[in-house]
């Protein structure tokens, strides 16, 4: 069943006197985690597979007892318990979209950026598969509309000549706030003061339970990198809120 507290649960466990008690699923607390990393973020993190589908099925089967409910009459509209896991069902449905329409606005943003071999790992098949046929659109309209008329060296998309680069990508000195939530020992932060020297860097302690107001290329490795991301890429040390 749904609880309005827990998200998505299955009442299906018996307790030590025989009562059914309900069995928390950790995929929805995981997904919500995820969604705030990913609409905090200026780039793309990892997409994890196997919580996507895991709740993409569980809201099937649930609206489909609701629905068989609703059908067969035995069910009040009114009924306060069954409002509650229509309303909850129906907030997980949203968190799942809009945790994907994030990516994909990503994608559409950045499109050479994430066609690179570094960054397109991050992509599900799905999200490579639009991503190609996005870019390659998008491709043909410049060169239909504008490029088909210039010099040829003038029609490359990614060139680069010296510090400019023609590839948008996102901006990793983006501030933001940041939740520690495991030790994450003592990290480089740049020197903004100004008795200090600007270009120089520092090594500062970031305490477990506190939030904090930094550049997100500080704490990126535990969002990106695979020796921070935890066993399934979603539990990392660090939450953007």
């Amino acid at each position: 069943m749904l609880s309005p507290d827990t998200g998505l649960l299955d009442s299906t466990g018996l307790g030590e006197e025989g009562e059914e008690e309900d069995f928390v699923n950790l995929d929805v607390p995981q997904l919500h985690r995820m969604w705030r990393n990913e609409k905090f973020s200026p780039e793309l993190l990892h997409f994890n597979e196997r919580i996507v589908e895991n709740i993409s099925e569980l809201c099937e089967v649930v609206g489909e007892d609701l629905d068989q409910e609703r059908s067969e009459a035995q069910q009040d509209p009114n009924d306060p318990g069954y409002i509650l896991r229509c309303v909850d069902l129906e907030r997980v449905k949203y968190v799942l979209r809009d945790y994907l329409r994030i990516r994909l606005w990503k994608i559409q943003q950045y499109p050479q950026h994430y066609l690179e071999s570094d960054n397109i790992k991050l992509l599900s098949d799905a999200e490579r598969l639009f991503l190609r046929d996005y870019w390659n659109a998008k491709k043909e309209f410049f060169k239909n509309r504008l490029l088909g008329a210039l010099p040829p060296s003038k029609q490359g998309l990614d060139d680069k000549i010296d510090l400019l680069d023609m590839v948008r990508r996102p901006c990793l000195d983006k501030y933001i706030y940041v939740k520690i939530q495991d030790d994450v020992g003592q990290l480089e932060v740049p020197n903004t003061s100004l008795t200090q020297d600007s270009q120089g860097s520092r090594r500062e302690e970031f305490v477990r339970g506190r939030t904090y107001l930094m550049h997100y290329k500080i704490i990126r490795p535990f969002l990106i990198d695979e020796e921070h991301a935890g066993d399934d890429k979603t539990w990392p040390k660090v939450d953007l809120i």
